[in-house]
């Protein structure tokens, strides 16, 4: 191999000017990122792939450079595409690192460089000993060798000062630039497309009804880690919104991701997001999580040739802009076709039961730190759920573990950690530390919050929960009613007036909406009794949650609990209730009165 490069005489030549100017975009993150682009047998598709993926390329081939510009590209800094040398190129990077790491020690220019410039270098031809001279010394910027070349066994002896490998060969050119990514890290952001729409949070919160809407979707959507997934790759398995969809329609979503620093306990945390990102899109407005997730789309939005693809399109740019450290790949497939949806219902609902295994035999006396979610609060400007191991968001989808990771991912993020500290009443559950910050991420508009009870500062719910429960005087207890039931319950309401109470943002004592999860511990509801109290459910929610009830009575030796629960085939009114009740012998005829 020839004489290696100096890399520090050649930053020294380059222009202090320059590397401001056109530096400050690997600084700031306008340019996700650089490549040396070494060798000359290069197909255009590379180079628009990096394009896409807003890198700074550095063109180092002087034959490349003549056959780029006879084929109509512009080099320079405005394009992207950089007439630079491998040593110049080098030299430039190792410039950014001095001048903006404000770093003179060699070592720590090229540990800044190596830190905050992320970049690798890439070889699409045969290797020669120029070529790998200049490759070599891109290591010590911390810059692994991506080639579709199998290489001499000479480079098996060549280290990088840093954890992942410094030579990946015999790669397929199809897969090279992403595989690049990924081995450096190198977080990628993605312009929105254009879109027939505006896309921006001022539509945060807008509201479509139904005389405007032109499709209603409801469904299931589902994140999870992929497998041999193509970023980019967006599919729409059926009918789109121009091909005769509109009123009542069935969805799936389905997102893949991956990434080196993705893990399972991330997926709930993106699969969240969904509806942070489409309730940015005018015209369109989600709701719920899981297989309760509903998507109205307006007439307009369709008219002005708003379609499925693009909902697409706009997941995989917010994925990427908002977890790009920690996925490097984003797979979408949207469906409207009903077999596939069922398909897709069944993978999901495996992967939710596994997620809500993860936490029963952890409790809240067990733990230290409790966390905040305040995603919803871009439809309801002062919700907030306090979520423990026992209790749950609102919502169902975000658990203790669930915050836990996205506190992780994102410190300053919607999911907070508080410390549980200055208990005010245990039964109740609060404590000094949640009620401040409580007041602190409503903006003083709850002052307490108690995570156990239904009757004294009950947190909010914003409408994205899967039951409600709310007190009955006359039985001294309470219903629990699913979002699926369509009849009248006994205190004479619905569940859409139900949910004018509930689901507004805005605590109602004796009222509160809740996942099916919250059923499955003892803290539900605690301060009043918890699952004793519940007298009446609608059948179909009774029977779904038998195993759990019975599972909790049996082990405070109530034997036969489920049963004694009334629902709508035999009690319509308070007064049915007391009959029924008392016929079986209910436990809450033997407890203290409620109010």
């Amino acid at each position: 191999m020839k004489k290696p490069i100096d890399i520090i005489a050649a930053a020294a030549l380059i222009d202090k000017a320059e590397i401001r100017r056109w530096g400050i975009g690997l600084i700031d993150g306008s340019i996700n990122g650089y490549v040396f682009l070494i060798g000359d047998d290069v197909e255009t598709t590379i180079l628009e792939d990096l394009a896409y993926r807003n890198m700074l390329v550095f063109i180092t081939s002087e034959s490349l450079r003549s056959r780029l510009q006879g084929e109509g590209f512009t080099l320079g800094w405005e394009s992207g595409l950089v007439a630079f040398d491998i040593a110049q190129a080098l030299g430039f990077v190792l410039g950014v690192a001095q001048v903006f790491g404000d770093a003179d020690e060699p070592e720590c220019i090229l540990e800044y460089a190596r830190q905050r410039l992320r970049g690798f270098t890439l070889l699409i031809s045969d290797p020669d000993d120029d070529l790998l001279s200049g490759a070599h010394a891109a290591l010590s910027l911390g810059c692994p060798l991506m080639t579709t070349a199998q290489l001499p066994a000479s480079v098996e002896d060549w280290k990088i000062p840093a954890k992942y490998r410094p030579v990946l060969d015999s790669l397929p050119a199809a897969d090279i630039i992403q595989l690049g990514i990924e081995e450096r890290g190198v977080d990628i952001k993605f312009p929105l497309p254009d879109l027939p729409a505006a896309f921006s949070s001022e539509f945060s919160g807008q509201i479509v009804r139904d005389d405007d809407c032109g499709v209603c979707f409801t469904g299931v959507e589902l994140t999870t880690i992929g497998e041999d997934i193509v970023d980019g790759q967006i599919r729409v398995v059926g009918a789109d919104l121009d091909s005769g969809l509109s009123g009542d329609q069935t969805y799936g979503l389905l997102i893949e991701v991956s990434g080196r620093e993705m893990q399972v306990d991330f997926e709930s945390v993106l699969e969240r997001q969904i509806e942070t990102i489409f309730n940015d899109l005018d015209g369109v407005v989600h709701r719920g999580q899981r297989t309760i997730a509903s998507l109205r789309i307006t007439q307009k939005a369709v008219d002005r040739g708003l379609r499925l693809r693009h909902l697409g399109e706009i997941l995989h740019a917010g994925y990427h802009n908002e977890f790009g450290s920690i996925l490097s790949r984003v797979q979408i497939t949207i469906f409207s076709e009903p077999e596939k949806i069922k398909e897709l219902l069944i993978k999901a609902q495996a992967i939710y039961q596994q997620r809500d295994q993860r936490l029963l035999k952890i409790t809240d006396e067990s733990v230290d730190t409790f966390y905040t979610c305040t995603i919803c609060q871009s439809i309801a400007g002062e919700h907030i759920c306090v979520i423990s191991p026992e209790h749950p968001g609102v919502c169902g989808a975000v658990d203790w573990m669930d915050a836990r990771a996205g506190s992780n991912i994102h410190p300053v993020g919607p999911n907070k950690a508080v410390q549980k500290l200055g208990v005010v009443d245990a039964k109740l559950g609060q404590w000094e530390s949640v009620n401040q910050i409580v007041q602190q991420e409503t903006g003083g508009g709850l002052a307490a919050y108690s995570l156990y009870s239904l009757m004294q500062d009950p947190g909010p719910a914003c409408g994205d929960f899967e039951c409600i429960t709310g007190m009955l005087p006359l039985s001294n207890g309470v219903m629990v009613v699913g979002r699926d039931y369509q009849g009248n319950t006994p205190s004479g309401m619905d569940w859409d007036m139900l949910l004018e109470v509930a689901g507004t943002g805005t605590p109602v004592p004796g009222f509160i909406g809740h996942s099916k999860r919250l059923l499955q511990r003892d803290k539900f509801i605690a301060a009043e009794g918890g699952w004793r109290r519940i007298v009446w459910m609608n059948h179909a929610l009774r029977e779904d949650l038998r195993p759990v009830l019975d599972a909790l009575a049996n082990a405070a030796g109530i034997s036969g609990f489920v049963d004694m629960i009334a629902t709508e085939q035999n009690a319509q009114t308070e007064e049915d209730i007391l009959e029924y009740i008392g016929s079986c012998g209910h436990p809450v005829s033997l407890m203290e009165a409620m109010i």
